[in-house]
């Protein structure tokens, strides 16, 4: 059996391969751009391994290309001791492409400013572009190392949540850039943390334009006519139980857009009012019945 999901597991890291290198270096070109161009003239310790080497470079006066480097590359090795090769492989592919990038950007950032009268302004539209760097590179199936290594080594071994560690992590650095740099630059620091893995995770995952709900209640037929006539949506029928086999009822489960959900509740309001209602965002609907205004 572990020998069938190993197959599985290798055939879905290894399909679109070339794809996958590309959007790879894509994301690692505008992440990198935007660190040597706006985050490390303005010193925006957001959190991860760059704020780290932005806080190096003021206090030891290290470059922050080879601060990040020199501790990824023993991060890597330290990684591959304690979680294996294989976990860490995906880390060293991104890591390399992302290192090439960083060293291929900064002459670039001699000739090209990213600076606008507002200093806001220019923190958020940096944001949300290395967001999207990140993204890419994440959508991909790598990583740039660095503070990942670290959150996948403890994630490994204390089987914490791996968004707590890293906020875990990314918390203290930014407080060590407060020490540093100020309060006034820890508050841009974290907008631009803040609105980065929105937009990472937007780019990630796909915005979310469709609705995937569960429903019961003790009149399916009038449910079943309003779904198919009124709103003119496919649904799949579960029979389930209370959770000890008695008092057998049907879920239904029906994909539909975000702006048709308000008119789901309303219907069911008139239908039943004691009915159950979970809704989702769904990212993905393929193929069976839709209506045309669930998108595709």
């Amino acid at each position: 059996m572990k020998n069938a999901e190993s197959k599985v597991i290798e055939y879905i890291n290894n399909r679109n391969i070339i794809r996958r290198v590309g959007i790879l270096l894509l994301g690692a070109f505008i992440a990198a751009f935007m660190y040597n161009a706006f985050i490390v003239p303005n010193n925006i310790v957001y959190g991860g391994l760059g704020g780290v080497a932005i806080l190096a470079h003021n206090i030891f006066g290290v470059e922050t290309t080879m601060f990040i480097n020199i501790v990824t590359i023993i991060l890597i090795i330290i990684s591959i001791i304690m979680i294996g090769f294989k976990n860490t492989s995906y880390t060293i592919i991104g890591f390399t492409f992302y290192t090439l990038m960083i060293n291929f950007t900064a002459p670039l950032t001699k000739y090209v400013t990213f600076e606008f009268d507002s200093f806001l302004f220019s923190v958020l539209l940096a944001s949300a572009i290395t967001g999207v760097g990140f993204g890419l590179i994440y959508r991909a199936g790598f990583n740039t190392g660095g503070a990942d290594t670290i959150v996948a080594i403890i994630q490994h071994y204390l089987h914490l949540p791996t968004a707590r560690i890293s906020t875990v992590i990314n918390t203290i650095i930014i407080i060590m850039g407060a020490a540093t740099f100020g309060i006034t630059k820890s508050i841009y620091a974290l907008i631009f943390l803040k609105l980065m893995n929105f937009i990472s995770d937007s780019v990630i995952l796909g915005l979310s334009d469709s609705k995937l709900c569960f429903i019961t209640t003790k009149r399916p037929k009038d449910l079943e006519d309003f779904l198919s006539q009124e709103l003119d949506v496919g649904y799949t029928l579960v029979e389930s139980t209370n959770g000890v086999g008695i008092f057998k009822r049907y879920v239904f489960i029906v994909v539909l857009s975000s702006a048709m959900l308000d008119e789901l509740k309303d219907g069911l309001k008139k239908i039943d009012k004691k009915a159950f209602l979970v809704s989702n965002d769904c990212y993905t609907v393929e193929n069976g019945y839709t209506n045309r205004l669930v998108k595709v």
